[in-house]
């Protein structure tokens, strides 16, 4: 039985995002001029590598999560700007200890990794299971109803 599902979902700005997104803007404009007015022609140049990485930064804050089951393994990736994708990690669902939606969480003493998107139209679910390395982690996501689908039927018994 082959499983293949891909998912993604829009990321929403927080407010410290925001504020992080502004001063990645504002920052690298105010020491070109610094730039400019010291260093003259140089400065110039400089002036233009700032602002060319301040761009970069600045879109980088535009992303999907992005999630992808193919038989037992869920990757979790990032796709920046709609034209860069990034896949942050692969995990088995074979190594799940336990999975729920967020509001049943036990307090636990573990990495935790979110993949939440700040919008509130899905349902939040944690996942807790050991990645490539062999760690403990507790992995945020908001599935969709064919990814849950799969976990019913393949971690049976460890729904919480």
């Amino acid at each position: 039985m082959e499983n293949f599902v891909e998912y993604t979902l829009p990321y929403k700005l927080t407010a410290a995002d925001q504020a992080k997104r502004a001063a990645y803007a504002g920052l690298p404009i105010l020491v070109g001029v610094f730039l400019i007015m010291y260093l003259g022609l140089l400065g110039v140049l400089l002036c233009a590598g700032l602002c060319y990485l301040a761009y970069r930064l600045y879109l980088s804050f535009f992303f999907e999560w992005e999630y992808t089951l193919l038989e037992d393994e869920i990757r979790f990736g990032k796709i920046i700007n709609k034209e860069r994708r990034k896949e942050l990690s692969k995990i088995s669902i074979a190594k799940t200890e336990r999975y729920g939606p967020i509001e049943n969480m036990p307090h636990i003493n573990c990495k935790v990794i979110s993949y939440l998107s700040n919008q509130g139209e899905q349902p939040c679910y944690y996942w807790l299971c050991s990645n490539e390395k062999g760690e403990r982690v507790c992995i945020l996501f908001q599935p969709d109803e064919r990814i849950l689908k799969v976990f019913e039927a393949r971690a049976r018994g460890k729904k919480q």
